[in-house]
């Protein structure tokens, strides 16, 4: 038997998540602040529950294989010929081994949209946060909690935007104002990022860490 715990047996399930997942949420800041390099939604929502909600899970003794990333979920089809389904970004589920197609119901499910600082097209990603918002509340009995959350990197300055979405009430803000931090890393790292395609990932190594392994490899 597993010591690790699930929230299926815990009290205030949805209030002991939230408390996690507002504290990742608050530790992701700082790292990107000084990282602009996590220019896709994946490449931040992989960092977001890799590097700080699984940690979050550990500290709680909490089984983490209850997370996924892109899995499907139910929600109500807009029509007769829509899907039942669709891929969240994260779903915590409230025990081990629950899918969509179990008829499980997520404790949370969280969609995310990011703007980098290579995004040229700001309002059109401002429009799809919005419309999670409203996709989210549409489908609010299908999930204990959700949560529509909107990464901002533009101006050197990195924002945090998450509205709250559950069953009986109107969509609310997580946090009461939005978490914002200056950028920490040199104006050298945006102007890089924004080149076209070819030149940026043509040019030299620009990762002193990987620079030191290939050094550390080439000196054996």
């Amino acid at each position: 038997m597993s010591a690790f715990r699930q929230f299926r047996d815990l009290p205030d399930q949805t209030d002991i998540f939230e408390g996690l997942f507002r504290t990742a949420l608050e530790k992701l800041l700082p790292d990107l602040a000084e990282a602009p390099w996590y220019v896709r939604e994946h490449e931040v929502v992989n960092l977001f529950v890799f590097r700080h909600l699984i940690p979050q899970f550990q500290a709680g003794n909490l089984d983490i294989s209850q997370i996924g990333i892109e899995v499907p979920v139910q929600v109500s089809p807009e029509s007769d010929k829509a899907k039942p389904g669709v891929v969240a970004d994260i779903v915590v589920w409230p025990h081990v081994k629950a899918t969509m197609w179990r008829r499980c119901r997520p404790l949370a499910r969280i969609e995310w949209k990011n703007i980098s600082c290579r995004e040229e097209n700001l309002r059109d990603l401002e429009r799809q946060h919005e419309k999670d918002i409203s996709r989210l509340n549409q489908n609010r009995r299908l999930a204990c909690v959700s949560y529509a959350v909107l990464t901002d990197q533009r101006n050197r300055h990195v924002e945090i935007r998450c509205k709250r979405i559950a069953d009986g009430k109107d969509p609310e803000d997580l946090f009461p104002r939005p978490l914002r931090r200056a950028a920490t890393y040199p104006e050298k790292a945006t102007t890089d990022l924004q080149r076209g395609y070819r030149p940026l990932l043509s040019r030299p190594q620009a990762c002193p860490d990987c620079i030191a392994l290939s050094e550390r490899q080439h000196s054996v």
